[in-house]
């Protein structure tokens, strides 16, 4: 079985780190192992905001560089590590903020794909769907709420 990929529509008035944030928080509280790719500088900002979006609550999270253990349910993983991500088995949720599809990954994967409402990045989006398709994964596409996670 292929991976699913979901893409979640931000509208205009969002802030589209902040709802990674905030749905990283739910896949956490449902006991999920989650991946976010980036670019280092953005990993560094999530990072920043992971401990800081929410005043009591506390996602145990790390960036991941080359030989640390695998040890966090919530894992940084940088477009420049995309080669390690064979380590990573039992992580099965991944956030993938980086402008390419993760077409290259194992099946039974559920793939996160956020859509900013910035044309620049709508057209990143697009193409990564059109990259997905290609390759015969599920595509899911709905508005970024509370009910739709």
């Amino acid at each position: 079985m292929k991976s699913v990929v979901n893409f979640y529509s931000i509208e205009i008035n969002h802030d589209i780190k902040l709802c990674v944030c905030e749905f990283i928080k739910i896949l956490y509280k449902k006991d999920k192992n989650i991946i976010i790719i980036d670019d280092n500088k953005e990993l560094k900002e999530l990072d920043r905001l992971l401990w800081s979006f929410e005043q009591n609550s506390f996602l145990p999270h790390k960036i991941y560089n080359n030989g640390d253990m695998v040890d966090t349910p919530i894992i940084l993983l940088s477009i420049q590590n995309l080669d390690k991500l064979s380590l990573f088995n039992n992580y099965t949720y991944i956030i993938n903020n980086y402008d390419n599809a993760l077409v290259n990954l194992k099946n039974n994967i559920n793939i996160y794909e956020f859509v900013d409402t910035n044309e620049l990045k709508k057209s990143i989006s697009r193409n990564k769907f059109i990259e997905y398709k290609k390759n015969n994964f599920t595509l899911i596409h709905n508005k970024y709420n509370e009910q739709t996670i």
